[in-house]
């Protein structure tokens, strides 16, 4: 048995369990879509085995994959979520190869996932991958597993530029962005149009990046003619970095498609997708926008994002 045929077995394997086990409400066994057995000549399959190689590796780098031999993996994903502190010593070019490759791996096996820049981000359209020769599970696992590692990526980006300015608490299972106590007490001495010349322009970088990452917002700094931040830096014009050849997409639009096809293959495992939603888009999210709001960074599209997030949660 080939590798990838290993692997996509010991996804179905866990499924099994996970519905029996848990006992959980999904489809019977003759509504569920599974992938078909091609063969090793057949020539997707060749495909997929190769890029199912190279992101098993780049994942493995990281150390951020969800371990399938985990039942209690996808019972409550919030387990899955990482302290911020932990993901400082992670390159970010092993998260972005790891995007990259589980990305090749869908696109070897039939599924397009359209560039958020192609897309209107209230669409959100639900590709389910028909033609895919990866079972519903399968996908459902891939888009988590993006989800997570977009979070990871933002999570890393704000972690590492925070200074003294920022700080991400990771409680319970819960991320909370805001100011640290210094920083509260420098800003309630100043007036709202100071607030933006108090971060470096690193730090400002790391913000538009994280948003981009989580919601796909068109977030920017707009420049401010002659005015100097208090490192001495003009206030520029400054938009994301975020290279969408590689990161497609964004947390929200992953968690959103897993949740689609979680809810046709099991309410439960559905339930546990949507709680996650609500810990990484309603609550850490919607404050993360929130904050930057005030902050003095321009949200261009800030109402198309927070509709995209109430949808999200109330499905």
């Amino acid at each position: 048995m080939t590798q990838i045929n290993k692997w996509l077995r010991r996804l179905e394997l866990f499924v099994g369990c996970l519905l029996v086990g848990l006992c959980l409400g999904c489809a019977s066994p003759e509504d569920r879509v599974e992938r078909p057995i091609l063969g090793d000549e057949d020539p997707r399959e060749v495909e997929v085995q190769k890029a199912f190689s190279i992101a098993q590796s780049a994942i493995d780098k990281t150390g951020l994959g969800i371990d399938l031999s985990e039942l209690g993996d996808l019972g409550n994903l919030e387990t899955i979520l990482v302290s911020p502190k932990d993901l400082e010593n992670i390159p970010e070019p092993a998260i972005q190869d790891a995007i990259g490759a589980m990305y090749l791996v869908l696109d070897a096996s039939g599924v397009e996932i359209p560039i958020m820049t192609d897309v209107a981000i209230t669409a959100s359209p639900f590709q389910v991958g028909s033609n895919s020769i990866l079972s519903k599970t399968d996908q459902i696992l891939m888009h988590i597993n993006l989800a997570h590692f977009y979070l990871s990526d933002a999570l890393r980006k704000l972690q590492t530029e925070k200074g003294d300015l920022f700080e991400i608490d990771f409680i319970d299972g819960q991320y909370d962005f805001h100011l640290s106590e210094s920083a509260k007490k420098q800003f309630d001495n100043l007036e709202p149009e100071e607030y933006l010349l108090q971060f470096s322009k690193k730090q400002r970088q790391v913000i538009i990046d994280a948003v981009t990452l989580l919601t796909s917002a068109r977030i920017r700094v707009i420049e401010q003619p002659g005015t100097k931040d208090v490192y001495g830096k003009l206030i520029q014009n400054q938009a994301t970095l975020i290279d969408r050849r590689i990161s497609r997409q964004d947390a929200l639009y992953h968690l959103d498609q897993g949740l689609k096809m979680a809810k046709q293959l099991a309410p439960d495992l559905a339930t546990s997708i949507q709680n996650l939603n609500e810990n990484v888009a309603d609550i850490f999210t919607n404050k993360l926008l929130d904050e930057v709001s005030k902050w003095g960074f321009s949200i261009g599209n800030r109402d198309e994002v927070e509709a995209r997030i109430r949808q999200l949660v109330s499905q």
